[in-house]
């Protein structure tokens, strides 16, 4: 279950162990980081609200909610619901240690894997900040931010049914050739605001320390349960 599933993970998490009665593997990826791979793939796809909407440590009014953010607290829902530990991989041990990751992975499911047939090669590259600048810019004469807010904050999975995914279908493919093109905008048409100001994700970091900490211990415990070594030393 991979932490991108955003607020419907724990719904989902309920489904895949009704039906399948399976050991449930736990993605995660750095809050911050994870907050803005999902803001941006939200601007990507045509919605204008801001950043510290998408998830507000102050308030808690964001379009996501902070315990849907808290790592543990899924962790520890799963525990719950299945009677076992999930197995919980880190993205950042990905990137930073990848035999350790693969080493977890097959250990957790007592397999084995041919490394030699592993791509490393992004499938899905990232928009750059000016493509995803433009795609905000050109959106916002259609859509107002706080408009585009309430509506997301007051959707729930009951309301995606076939013409509203239908929809949205659309959105994204047009979203898909929109920002193609934009990669061949000057410069001059953007305006002078971030697409993320580095000072909300550094709040955003702080904020779930604690949170991300408990999980780093929670893949030592394992590793150590499952006999698997890092070859690289983790970053916190």
């Amino acid at each position: 279950m991979s932490r991108e599933a955003g607020e419907y993970i724990f719904d989902r998490c309920e489904k895949v162990h009704e039906i399948f009665d399976s050991t449930i593997i736990i993605s995660l990826r750095r809050h911050d980081a994870l907050a803005a791979s999902t803001y941006r793939l939200n601007v990507k796809n045509g919605h204008t609200y801001r950043f510290p909407e998408f998830l507000d440590i102050k308030n808690n009014q964001g379009v996501r909610k902070l315990e849907d953010f808290t790592y543990m607290r899924l962790i520890e829902y799963v525990e719950k619901i299945t009677g076992k530990r999930p197995l919980v991989l880190i993205f950042e041990d990905y990137k930073n240690d990848p035999d350790f990751y693969l080493d977890t992975l097959c250990a957790g499911l007592t397999c084995e894997i041919d490394r030699s047939k592993i791509s490393q090669k992004a499938v899905h590259k990232s928009y750059t900040d000016k493509q995803l600048r433009l795609r905000r810019q050109f959106s916002q004469k259609f859509l107002d931010p706080s408009l585009d807010k309430e509506n997301l904050v007051n959707t729930s999975i009951q309301d995606y049914r076939l013409l509203k995914s239908i929809k949205e279908r659309v959105l994204i493919r047009v979203s898909g050739l929109f920002m193609r093109l934009a990669r061949f905008a000057p410069q001059s048409w953007l305006d002078s605001e971030p697409l993320i100001f580095q000072e909300d994700l550094e709040s955003i970091r702080d904020y779930f320390a604690d949170d991300w900490r408990a999980c780093i211990a929670y893949v030592d415990e394992q590793s150590e349960r499952l006999g698997v070594i890092r070859n690289v030393a983790k970053q916190r």
